[in-house]
C-alpha cells in the first residue's frame, strides 16, 4: 500500500513536471533526489466546493507553517484564541444542521463535553459511546471548540453519544498527561457499558493520541475498545515518511533536516521523549499493534501524514488486524473538519458505517 502510493506520487510528478524533470540534478549516492519545481494544479476530481477551499488554502497559506517552537510559544495565546474563535463560528452552523444536545460534564476528574444526538435509540441497551480526542498539535484546541467539529456530525450521523475530552496539553503539561486523561474517561465509560460497545477516535493530534491511548490501555491492562479511528494521523508521533517532505514543499512549510528530523509544535508537549517508545509512537511495536481493535484511517493525498498512515495500515494488515484505509484525492490535512464539503460528508458516512459495524449498532435514518 505504501509503495503504491509513493509510485502514484512519482507518476503525478512526471506528468505535471514535463520537461522540468529532465533538468533535475542527478541523485546523490544515498538515493536522495533533488526535486525540481513543477506546476501542481488543483485536482479536477474535487467538488466545486472543495476546489474553492483548496484554492483559498493555497493562496492564503497557513500563517503558522514556518513558525519555529520559540515563535509558537511566544504567539501561543493568539494561536489558541484564533483556533477557538474559528471553531465556535463553525459549530454555530453545525448546530443548525445536526440535532444534538451539548452537556458539559466531568468524567473521573476530566472535563468533557457530552454530545447527545436526538437520534439516539430509545432502548438503553442499544446505545453506544464514542470518545473523541480533538486536534491542535497538543498545544491548542479544546473539547468544546475543535473537538465539537467532529463530535457533532459523528454523533448525529451514528446516533451514538460522543464524549469530547478536554485532555491536558503542553507546554503547561507534558507527556503522558493526555494519555492518562483519556484512560480516566475510558474507565468511566467502562462503568456504563462493555468495551465492545465503545469506540475511540480523533483527528491530527487527536488521531495520534488515539493510538497512544490504545497503547496506554494495553499498558494498564484495560480491555481494548470495539473500534478506533485515527483520522489525519498515524502511529508515528513525528509523521515520518515521504509525504512529510512533499507536503512541506507544497504548503511552503519548514522542511525536515537532512537527518529527517523536524521540530514540531508537539515538542512543547512531548519534551525530551524517545519517539520510538511505543507509548509515544505505537507504530514501532508489533506486539502492541497486534492488540489493536478494528481501526479506520482517514487521510488525503495532500496531507503530511499520508505516508505515516499508509505504513501503519500496512503493518496492521500484515499482523492480521482489521484495518480500513480511505484516502481522499486532492485534499489536505484534516479536510473533514469543514463539514460543508461534499467530500467531508463522504468521510463522515464512512466513519458512521465503520463504527456501526464494529460496535454492533444500527444507524439512524438519514435526515430528509
Amino acid at each position: 500500500m505504501g509503495r503504491s502510493i509513493r509510485i502514484s506520487l512519482l507518476v503525478l510528478g512526471l506528468v505535471a513536471g514535463g520537461n522540468a524533470l529532465a533538468q533535475a540534478t542527478p541523485p546523490a549516492a544515498d538515493g536522495t533526489r533533488q526535486v525540481p519545481t513543477f506546476p501542481l494544479p488543483i485536482s479536477p476530481f474535487l467538488s466545486p466546493e472543495a476546489q474553492a477551499s483548496v484554492r483559498n488554502g493555497v493562496i492564503h497559506g497557513d500563517p503558522t507553517a514556518k513558525l519555529d517552537n520559540t515563535a509558537v510559544r511566544a504567539q501561543l495565546g493568539a494561536i489558541r484564541t484564533g483556533a477557538d474563535q474559528w471553531a465556535y463560528a463553525e459549530i454555530a452552523e453545525l448546530r443548525k444542521r445536526y440535532p444534538v444536545e451539548l452537556h458539559n460534564e466531568t468524567w473521573n476528574g476530566v472535563p468533557v463535553v457530552r454530545v447527545q444526538p436526538r437520534s439516539a435509540p430509545a432502548d438503553p441497551t442499544q446505545r453506544r459511546l464514542l470518545i473523541e480526542l480533538h486536534g491542535g498539535a497538543f498545544v491548542f484546541g479544546r473539547a468544546d471548540s475543535l473537538g465539537l467539529l467532529e463530535a457533532i456530525p459523528v454523533a448525529a450521523m451514528t446516533g451514538m453519544t460522543v464524549v469530547a475530552v478536554e485532555y491536558r496539553q503542553g507546554p503547561e503539561h507534558r507527556f503522558p498527561a493526555a494519555s492518562e486523561d483519556v484512560a480516566r474517561v475510558y474507565r468511566a465509560a467502562l462503568e456504563q457499558m462493555p468495551a465492545r460497545h465503545i469506540g475511540l477516535f480523533g483527528c491530527s493530534a487527536g488521531g495520534v493520541l488515539t493510538g497512544e491511548s490504545l497503547a496506554w490501555f494495553a499498558k494498564e491492562k484495560l480491555p481494548m475498545p470495539g473500534a478506533a479511528g485515527l483520522f489525519c494521523a498515524g502511529g508515528d508521533a513525528r509523521y515520518g515518511g515521504d509525504s512529510r517532505y512533499v507536503m512541506a514543499a507544497l504548503n511552503d512549510a519548514l522542511l525536515p533536516h537532512a537527518d529527517g528530523s523536524l521540530p514540531i509544535m508537539e515538542d512543547l508537549y512531548y519534551g525530551d521523549v524517545d519517539f520510538r517508545d511505543p507509548l509515544v509512537s505505537p507504530i514501532f511495536s508489533e506486539p502492541l499493534l497486534a492488540q489493536f481493535p478494528p481501526t479506520l484511517f482517514i487521510t488525503a493525498t495532500r496531507a503530511a501524514e499520508l505516508s505515516n498512515v499508509a505504513y501503519m495500515h500496512g503493518r496492521l494488515v500484515d499482523l492480521g488486524r482489521e484495518s480500513d484505509l480511505h484516502v481522499w484525492e486532492g485534499l489536505g490535512h484534516a479536510f473533514h473538519l469543514d463539514a460543508k464539503l461534499p467530500e467531508s460528508q463522504q468521510a463522515y458516512r464512512v466513519m458512521a458505517r465503520f463504527f456501526a459495524r464494529h460496535l454492533e449498532a444500527t444507524l439512524p435514518a438519514p435526515p430528509p
